[in-house]
């Protein structure tokens, strides 16, 4: 019985040992290949290289967006010794007047973001238990640019304007490291690298002087506002300015919590683009368009009103059931299509408004796709109202009024146009009906081939004003600037513009607007007049009248482009 138990034991024994023998063979000689490759991929590991960006300039090569390498410093420690508390001491004292806080942070939050030189690092380096990274962090040159470059992220991710919009060509290419790990998860060895290819350089149709300057005047006014000027002959943009707006670097260097409630309680809206991401009531600055349909309806420029400052809107039965008034309350008197732009007449406007009605008022304004987003390569655009029954209807369930008509035709009552798209509209005037495609890329360079790669041009539609026509509203726009005589007889902008050394054409415009707030002022127009190289809108929300505030901040800025212009800047 001993016997026999001891047999079965030296053969179980022997039976797991050929087991184990042979599993061993088969791991380490038939299938030794496949474990080695297992445990090789367990110890390596892909680390993404992320892409520098690209570099923002101006038309002119000023440096508008850039990358800054900062430093990412870990801290696994728990404490500090007092040798290594002096070196973070005599590290951090370079970077602060209170190297303290930045030691503080580094110990309880354990991470801090800074910029280091290469020797602050070898000195860290000395301390056990620290970590470092490089990370690259965008900069702007200031607020100015914001409604134009926009921002990305603390994390690098683009959110809005150009930094979003043409976010393919500037954020470059990722590359890899292939790198072998130790089991406490340092980099023991890279094994392959393939470098990130930088993203590429993009140039502006901006002009910063000018747009520094812009931003300047706005904010002396204390109010929201908005100035765009174009090039109405390839749709440039030289300079688009919204007032206040916010620091770019706020985003992108990480915001407090603090920084973020001043902006979005702010009254001001720093956050919205005025010039194309807010509508208001455009005003008188809309009676051009209106004057150029009477004329393609067949009106004579010739034809007259009496405007004695009151317009009575009579029913059928001749009752007068309501009263509109013009600006000026002694009235204009006797006023033709050139006057009524000259001195900006209401009158005339409510007498052609009526004629033409609503309806017809409307598919002239769907023809030149007056309140339609001008597809201008920036994030955040919306589209303006030009009312209709429609509309009316299909927003409120209710009727269109005769009145409504009325208020229309002076660019009041439901009407509301962004900054961009009043511009639009001048340039069109000032090309006899093209519109070409506003953008503000001016080109950007292949990294590789260091091509430059021009932006396009695009004609979007070309409305060929008759020439006829043109030649009554242009008549009307130069008289706005260059007409002397009193309120009732001059032109609305003549004591701004008297004596300027380029002939402008231009439409100043005051909106009335609700909750007993000052006027929105209003200025549009372009220069030369008889053969412009710019054109122009400024805009101040509740600023009062287009002719006192509005215009001589249009003055001033077409001053800048030509004193940039002699220079060679632009």
């Amino acid at each position: 019985m001993k016997e026999s138990r001891f047999k079965l034991l030296v053969y179980l024994f022997i039976t797991a040992f050929i087991i184990l023998i042979s599993r061993a063979f088969y791991l380490q000689i038939i299938n030794h290949s496949k474990y080695v490759k297992e445990v090789e991929e367990l110890s390596t590991k892909i680390i993404t290289l992320n892409p520098i960006r690209g570099n923002i300039y101006d038309k002119n090569g000023v440096l508008l967006a850039w990358n800054e390498k900062v430093y990412i410093i870990e801290n696994y420690n728990d404490s500090f010794s007092e040798k290594d508390v002096e070196i973070l001491k005599k590290v951090f004292s370079t970077i602060s007047d209170s190297p303290e806080t930045y030691i503080d942070r580094l110990l309880f939050q354990k991470r801090i973001v800074i910029k280091l030189t290469p020797a602050s690092i070898k000195q860290l380096s000395e301390i056990k238990g620290i970590k470092f990274s490089e990370k690259y962090i965008r900069k702007y040159i200031d607020n100015t640019i914001y409604p134009i470059i926009g921002y990305v992220n603390s994390e690098g991710v683009p959110q809005y304007g150009i930094e979003k919009y043409y976010n393919d060509i500037l954020e470059g290419k990722p590359g890899y490291q292939i790198v072998k790990i130790t089991p406490s998860g340092r980099i023991d060895k890279i094994l392959e690298t393939v470098e990130p290819i930088k993203g590429k350089d993009i140039y502006l149709t901006i002009d910063y002087e000018l747009q520094k300057y812009i931003y300047s005047e706005l904010e002396k006014t204390k109010k929201s506002s908005s100035v765009i000027i174009s090039n109405p002959n390839n749709g440039e943009i030289l300079a688009l300015v919204s007032y206040p707006s916010v620091e770019s670097n706020l985003f992108s260097s990480g915001l407090s919590i603090q920084e973020w409630k001043k902006i979005i309680y702010d009254t001001k809206q720093p956050l919205i683009n005025k010039a194309i991401s807010a509508t208001y009531a455009p005003g008188s600055v809309i009676k051009p368009f209106f004057a150029l349909v009477g004329l393609e309806e067949g009106f004579s420029p010739e034809a007259t009103i009496n405007c004695d400052g009151k317009f009575e809107l009579e029913n059928s039965k001749g009752d007068v059931i309501a009263e509109y008034y013009d600006w000026n309350i002694f009235g204009h008197g006797v006023t033709d299509l050139v006057k009524s732009l000259r001195v900006s007449c209401n009158l005339y406007y409510y007498n052609l408004g009526l004629k033409l009605g609503i309806d017809t008022l409307n598919a002239y304004a769907k023809s030149f796709k007056l309140a339609e987003k001008t597809d201008i390569d920036l994030t955040g655009e919306i589209s303006s109202v030009f009312p209709s029954r429609e509309w009316k209807k299909e927003k409120f369930g209710l009727e269109w009024y005769i009145g409504e008509t009325i208020l229309t035709s002076i660019g009041q009552g439901y009407m509301e146009f962004t900054p961009i798209n009043v511009l639009k509209l001048y340039n069109i005037l000032s090309t006899k009906g093209m519109y070409y495609k506003f953008h503000v890329l001016k080109n950007y360079i292949n990294n590789i081939s260091e091509e430059n790669i021009p932006y396009e041009k695009k004609l979007v539609y070309n409305f060929n004003i008759n020439q006829v026509y043109y030649y009554n509203i242009l008549k009307g726009l130069i008289e706005v600037t260059t007409y002397p005589g009193n309120s009732s007889d001059g032109g609305t902008a003549y004591h701004v513009f008297k004596n300027f050394p380029e002939l402008v054409a231009g439409k100043t415009g005051t909106a009335e607007v609700t909750g007993g707030k000052a006027p929105h002022a209003w200025f549009a127009g372009f220069m030369p007049a008889n053969n412009p190289e710019v054109s122009i809108v400024t805009f101040i929300e509740n600023g009062g009248y287009g002719s006192d505030v509005a215009a001589p901040i249009a003055k001033k800025a077409l001053e800048k482009y030509l004193e940039l212009k002699a220079k060679g800047g632009i």
